[in-house]
């Protein structure tokens, strides 16, 4: 019926459309009456005397069956606990909302009355201004009609009086107007306000959001709010439940940092069980991605040990990883991941390795990091103050990172990698150790053209 797509009620004969038998509602009187026809079934095909038990196969099943829905209700009941969670976490953001806006309400209120307060004060004063035009107006004309010495001496000290009336109205006018509190309160006021209406109707265009189907999904109650709903937290990363991993195999998740009206976006991948973040670039949220605050990833690294890595290509080889361990939590440790983020706007992303120094010896190294010029003129500090310390001093082995022109340099954020062991000698000015793609950066050495050794990308991993 499904492939001639000729669905009709058998009881009303209207005609319907399905592509899934599991779209149709469940018949429990018609189960309930197989069920009877098998167990008419099973007792004539083994009889019993008096006495002797029912079939065992038909228990067993019943059992089964109920061992089933057992677990069924159980696994619902599940999903209705962390459902009920969410819808009051939900509930506890929308009270919360709802009190800032309370809040702002108030605080428009307050701002009217002392508009209105103060507009009551400036009428009353307008009021005195144009009655004292009116006497003034009146004086000249008793000056201008005055026939006589007596009556010219009463004019001129009528005009005396009201002269200095006026003179005073405008010296209250100017010390009473405009009120400070009343100016900044709605300035403030109307400033919040303006922020919260433009991202109502930046974000929360009704008329955009088009109904929901869910179809005939076999999923949780919880997957199907997140086919709605996307809800994703640190938390809900952590556990890298199937969802979840799904969409970063997809690469369906992103963190998103906006700073000063300026949008960036860094891709979240899963790599041998291990969520790496990546380099944040300037670029709009990808259609249908969920995101995650940058920040509150950031929050869950550990700054005592925190690996990086680095993705190195060049032409004629696929990109090959190298992962960093920093540590400890030096300043050097700290400006290396930044720029491995991208936090402060500028990373390794797309900058060039710049050379190979004392190739061939113990002392070989590969060294890089000018994202500013790409040209070893540059790798300007990211963070200020820096200093040297007895922290950046360890054994020279290979993979040792350190600062290729020291902490107080103004071209400290150029960092080098040992190749080869150096048993003789402590490097200074390190602040990481290889963990993994040593090999990478052994084969760059004998790269012919040096500088088409590219940082493609680079990141962060996160310890979840």
């Amino acid at each position: 019926m499904i492939e001639k797509e000729r669905l009709n009620c058998p009881s009303c004969r209207v005609q319907h459309q399905a592509t899934s038998s599991t779209q149709f509602p469940i018949s429990y009187d018609m189960e309930a009456v197989i069920r009877k026809l098998k167990v008419l079934q099973l007792a004539a095909e083994s009889p019993t005397e008096p006495g002797e038990s029912k079939p065992r196969s038909l228990i067993q099943e019943t059992e089964e069956s109920i061992s089933r829905l057992v677990s069924g209700l159980r696994k619902t009941l599940s999903q209705l606990e962390i459902y009920d969670a969410q819808l009051l976490e939900w509930k506890s953001q929308h009270e919360e909302f709802l009190a800032k806006i309370n809040e702002l309400a108030e605080q428009n209120k307050a701002a009217i009355k002392l508009l209105e307060d103060e507009r009551s004060i400036l009428l009353y004063q307008q009021k005195r201004g144009e009655e004292g035009i009116k006497r003034l107006e009146a004086t000249q004309g008793s000056l201008a009609a005055a026939g006589s010495a007596q009556d010219a001496v009463t004019a001129i000290d009528d005009s005396d009086h009201h002269n200095s009336e006026a003179e005073d109205w405008i010296q209250d006018c100017c010390k009473i107007f405009p009120d400070a509190n009343t100016v900044n309160t709605s300035m403030k006021v109307r400033e919040a306000g303006r922020k919260v209406m433009d991202i109502t109707t930046r974000e929360c265009s009704w008329e955009d959001i088009a109904p929901f189907c869910l179809g005939d999904s076999s999923s949780t109650i919880m997957e199907k709010v997140n086919q709605i709903a996307p809800i994703l937290s640190v938390e809900i990363l952590r556990k890298l439940g199937g969802s979840v991993r799904a969409q970063l195999e997809a690469g369906r998740l992103v963190a998103v940092q906006d700073e000063k009206d300026q949008l960036s976006c860094a891709r979240l991948t899963l790599q041998d069980g291990q969520v790496h973040l990546h380099v944040l670039r300037q670029q709009p949220t990808p259609t249908n991605a969920h995101s995650l605050e940058h920040k509150s990833l950031m929050g869950v690294l550990d700054p005592s040990s925190t690996l990086v890595f680095l993705d190195l290509a060049w032409t004629g080889r696929p990109k090959g990883r190298v992962y960093i361990r920093l540590s400890p939590d030096t300043g050097l440790a700290r400006q290396f991941l930044l720029l491995c983020t991208g936090e402060r706007g500028r990373s390794y992303a797309s900058s060039r390795i710049l050379g190979v120094w004392n190739k061939s010896t113990e002392f070989e190294m590969v060294g890089g990091g000018d994202y500013d010029y790409n040209s070893g003129q540059g790798g300007s500090p990211l963070l200020q103050g820096l200093r040297n310390c007895e922290e950046y001093k360890r054994p020279a082995i290979a993979g040792t990172v350190r600062a290729l022109h020291g902490p107080e340099s103004n071209k400290c954020a150029q960092f080098s990698i040992s190749t080869r062991d150096c048993a003789s000698r402590e490097w200074h000015w390190a602040f990481g150790q290889v963990e993994a793609g040593l090999d990478v950066v052994r084969t760059v050495v004998n790269v012919k053209y040096i500088r088409e050794v590219t940082v493609v990308d680079c990141g962060v991993v996160l310890p979840l």
